[in-house]
């Protein structure tokens, strides 16, 4: 395969550099110091034999940075092929919301979305929400239950409810088929929840408010019972000053996006059994200074790997098991802009992905519904 350069002339248009016919150029190999088209990237140069190890950068990101680094917080970059991971956008929603600042999706294939905001004087099933119930219906959402509540995370159980964070130390849960919130068996004593996530071995996992300043992250058995707390013990090398999201891994890592004091930036710790396995801060080919690296959400794939929501970048960033980036995905691309939440769900044999957002000027949140593959 001959990878030639052409002549550029000021009447010459700059063409792909593998098939050296199309003029839109999308992407720049940073290893091979190419130009290539969409179709290039995809099924040209996934055939070069280390291909998985190299750094493709959206073109016109390419002025944004001075040179390629791979150095990914305290990890190397994973050696798994990244080039058959993509997403395509396949549906968008409009809501009356100002803002999906949480999303969860149940067993049956509905919604749970919400800003977390608690208002005075709104009924059952107003357009305001701290939280709402929708169905995808075409191309619209059908809203089923509202509820006018503070919260400050949600997870779906196995069994199909709806856990709750909410001002107060007990946890609560909406059950299956009921529009009803109640108490659960899950207390957090003197701390008050940020976050929430439910394993797949349906262990719960709270983050939680110690002080102003100070974060612990707190698993519980289903009956309720702890069995281990991050950050409590400063000297295992674990603190967190605010934790905002949680998921965890079939080998038992636990990843939490902690807040930095500013809310402008963040960064992802990823814990094994009472250790610090490593922290993620982001890319340098994608973070800098002026975009700092914002984790806002994240969620696991099928393939065991966590996706990364990164709000000032409109970025996702892929990382595999042991929080090592695997590669990148541009929303921006894809004409999501300020991606705030995440979820994931599985159609059959097809990944389903979906992204929420803040209000726009249009002052409606939006939420994107995409398939994914090779994750």
């Amino acid at each position: 395969m001959a990878l030639s350069k052409p002549q550029l002339g000021i009447q010459s248009p700059i063409l792909c550099q593998l098939c050296e016919r199309e003029p839109k150029i999308s992407w720049k190999c940073l290893e091979c110091d190419l130009l290539m088209c969409n179709a290039c990237k995809n099924n040209i140069h996934p055939k070069i034999k280390t291909a998985g190890e190299h750094m493709i950068l959206d073109f016109k990101d390419i002025g944004k940075i001075s040179s390629p680094s791979k150095n990914i917080g305290s990890t190397s970059p994973s050696s798994k092929d990244p080039a058959n991971i993509d997403i395509t956008l396949v549906e968008e929603y409009k809501t009356n919301l100002d803002g999906i600042f949480h999303l969860a999706i149940s067993l049956d294939g509905s919604l749970w979305i919400g800003n977390g905001d608690h208002k005075k004087g709104i009924r059952l099933f107003s357009s305001h929400t701290g939280l709402q119930k929708v169905k995808c219906e075409g191309n619209k959402l059908k809203v089923t239950s509202s509820f006018n509540s503070y919260i400050s995370g949600i997870a779906i159980t196995p069994g199909n409810d709806l856990l709750i964070a909410t001002r107060g130390s007990i946890l609560k849960q909406i059950k299956s088929g009921t529009n009803k919130i109640i108490d659960t068996v899950f207390d957090l004593g003197s701390g008050l929840p940020s976050s929430i996530h439910v394993t797949r071995k349906n262990k719960v996992i709270v983050g939680t408010y110690v002080t102003e300043e100070k974060s612990t992250v707190v698993v519980m058995n289903h009956e309720g019972n702890c069995e281990n707390v991050y950050g409590e013990d400063q000297t295992k090398g674990v603190s967190f000053s605010s934790t905002t999201n949680i998921t965890s891994t079939s080998n038992d890592h636990i990843f939490v996006v902690e807040e930095l004091i500013g809310n402008t930036e963040g960064r992802v710790f990823v814990l094994g059994q009472g250790n610090l396995i490593t922290i993620y801060s982001g890319h340098s080919v994608i973070n800098t200074v002026d975009i700092p690296f914002k984790p806002c959400d994240l969620t696991t794939t099928p393939a065991d790997n966590v996706i990364v929501v990164d709000f000032n970048s409109n970025t996702l960033h892929i990382l595999n098991s042991s929080g090592q980036l695997m590669t990148y995905i541009s929303t921006g691309d894809k004409g999501i802009l300020t991606p705030i939440s995440i979820g994931l769900a599985m159609a059959g044999n097809v990944c389903m992905l979906y992204i929420g957002c803040p209000e726009s000027e249009s002052k409606d949140a939006k939420l994107y519904k995409l398939n994914m593959i090779g994750c």
